[in-house]
This record gives structure tokens, sequence and C-alpha cells, in this order.
């Protein structure tokens, strides 16, 4: 149980797998849930009874294919104040999302072409402090900017200029994404207005 309270000091949930990599198996989990120590948040994932729930751990959990993108990544990178009641996802073109149906409300799904689909994948800590995979600043500047049309004018214009602001933007990874996302010469009126 000690190796379950370490664990919970830097994570709020924990699946299967990860509890199997740590010494705890299924049937164990099963008693604390009885016990009431833990809760099941679905099924395999499970967190500290009266934890407070993590979105975007929960959508991202046994999802190895589902990255926070647009909206979302904008929030979780710090680009954006608004956080979102819809939760922006990019999954490769043809990658079956029907697991994540009871969710489906609260989703707005992206097929990316598979080979654009890895650009820019990091991982960030969520506001709950869960570790997901999202697109980077570079690569959520490009998307936003592929669909500007689409993206509220505020949210966009916030993003553009915190980016241009942030000491850790990388305009070399910002022109190289473009240029194979089609987007360079758009990319390039925006690194020399700002």
């Amino acid at each position: 149980m000690e190796c379950l309270n370490e664990y919970f000091k830097n994570q709020s949930l924990i699946t299967n797998k990860q509890a199997e990599k740590i010494g705890i198996n299924r049937s164990k989990l099963a008693q604390l849930t009885k016990k009431g120590k833990l809760e099941r948040v679905k099924n395999g994932v499970y967190k500290k009874k009266g934890d407070i729930n993590d979105d975007f751990a929960l959508i991202s959990l046994n999802n190895e294919k589902v990255i926070f993108s647009f909206h979302t990544a904008l929030f979780l990178l710090g680009l954006s104040d608004r956080s979102p009641n819809v939760f922006h996802i990019s999954v490769p073109q043809g990658y079956n999302v029907s697991h994540l149906k009871k969710l489906k409300k609260k989703i707005r799904v992206h097929y990316i072409k598979i080979e654009n689909f890895d650009i820019g994948v990091t991982l960030v800590i969520t506001p709950i402090g869960n570790e997901v995979q999202c697109y980077d600043m570079e690569r959520s500047i490009c998307d936003i900017v592929l669909e500007r049309d689409t993206i509220d004018k505020q949210v966009f214009t916030d993003a553009i200029t915190r980016y241009f602001n942030n000491k850790e933007k990388n305009l070399r990874n910002l022109i190289k994404y473009s240029r194979k996302l089609g987007i360079e010469n758009e990319i390039r009126k925006y690194i020399e207005v700002l």
C-alpha cells in the first residue's frame, strides 16, 4: 500500500497496468475499492477516494493515440486562459474513437493525416498534476493558423500574442512544422509582423 501512496503523490489516477508495474494486482485494487480507499473512475482506472476528477487524464489514459490539440492545447500550454468546456483531441485518420462515446458531448475529434500526426507531440502536466500528451506550442500555433476561420478571434489573437511573447518559443520548429503542414508563407507573415 505504501508504493500506492507514493504513486499518488505524483499522479491522481492509476490504471491496472500502472498498478501492476508497482506490484499491485487487479484484485488488490478491487479490495481497496471495496474498503473505500479507492474509487473506480472507469474500467481499469482508479483514483484515491474523494480526489477531484482530472478530465484531461481520463480522456487520455489508455489512449496512446489521443493528443490534446487546438483550444485544449492552448489552455494546457498557457497560451489561453479559457478553460475548455469541450476537449479538442487529435487522432490519426482511421482511428476508432467509439470507446470515447460516453464523453462524446465533451470531445471534439480532429482526424490528422498519419504522416503529420506525430509532429510536435509533447507531454504536459494538467492543472491537477497528471501527465498527458499534447501538441507543443509551435504545432498548436500551426493548427490554429490552419483553422483560423473556425477559431474564436479572441482566442486566436491571444494565443498568437502569447506565443510570440513567450521566451521558450522555438521559431525554427515553427517554420519546420509549418513547412510540413503546408502553411509556411502564412506563418512567415506572422513572424514578420510580430
